[in-house]
């Protein structure tokens, strides 16, 4: 089964000379780029080298009379033209911010912030729980607080750091109230040994 395309040309092929001429303007039109973006910058800077590279070898074939090195190299000046024209609107793809890293800096703030926050909040969640439980006939000590605490977060989920967090619950001034006060002479034994 033979199949026959149709062909409709959009548009009459350009010339060597015309192409060139045209990745020229766009070379000029898309070169200057001001941005803070140290990554950018570097990599523009690569495109741009190319681009000029890749023109003038191009008009180097074109003059030797070496069309098929000539339009290669075009095609090669073009990618990097058109990687500079991509970039200019990749940089800056918010019209709200001064440039990526400065959006990317205040929003990765923001989370940290209420990671925070809702790490406080779990906190007080668990304070609050731990008093409001009845207290064992012999009152609270460390351990059966402890036991008590593991039954609370065992519902929580991704409640990483148990120890840690264990440590920074028991400084609280209401968890304090819930232990029996140490005295004069544990503090001592324990400063001793």
């Amino acid at each position: 089964m033979k199949q026959e395309f149709e062909w409709e040309v959009v548009h009459e092929p350009k010339s060597l000379v015309d192409t060139a001429l045209r990745l020229v303007e766009l070379f000029k039109e898309r070169a200057p780029h001001k941005t803070n973006d140290s990554a950018a910058t570097f990599l523009r800077k690569i495109r741009l080298d190319v681009a000029v590279d890749m023109m003038t070898k191009a008009s180097e074939a074109y003059q030797s009379n070496n069309s098929d090195h000539a339009w290669y190299f075009l095609t090669q000046a073009s990618e990097a033209i058109g990687f500079l024209h991509a970039s200019q609107g990749a940089v800056y793809p918010r019209a709200d911010e001064a440039d990526l890293r400065s959006a990317i800096r205040k929003n990765g703030s923001k989370g940290g912030k209420a990671k925070g926050e809702n790490a406080k909040k779990i906190e007080d969640k668990i304070a609050a729980e731990l008093c409001s439980v009845k207290q064992p006939d012999n009152g609270w000590t460390k351990a059966t607080l402890r036991s008590q605490h593991n039954r609370l977060i065992e519902k929580l989920e991704n409640y990483n750091d148990a120890d840690r967090k264990w440590r920074a619950l028991l400084k609280r001034k209401e968890i304090k109230r819930l232990l029996p006060p140490v005295k004069k002479k544990q503090v001592r034994a324990l400063k001793k040994s």
